[in-house]
């Protein structure tokens, strides 16, 4: 379960215990699981996008530095 999904999507969610999510009042919150999976598509596709971005920088930084260097980067 990706927490950050549930919080993107259920503003009112303060907490998730034992994947249950909990409002202030410590009431379960019920999760809308097609909100909850879109966001989720949403969130990985964005963490491609990010480290595609990261590899093509490296890619153009290590024409500029030693092997080592660009080793770091990894």
């Amino acid at each position: 379960m990706n927490h950050q999904a549930i919080y993107n999507t259920h503003p009112n969610v303060l907490y998730i215990d034992d994947d249950v999510s909990y409002d202030s009042n410590n009431q379960v919150v019920a999760i809308d699981q097609a909100a909850y999976e879109a966001e989720l598509v949403r969130l990985e596709e964005e963490q491609a996008a990010r480290e595609a971005l990261r590899q093509s920088m490296i890619t153009k930084l290590s024409s500029t530095l030693t092997p080592e260097e660009t080793a770091l980067l990894e």
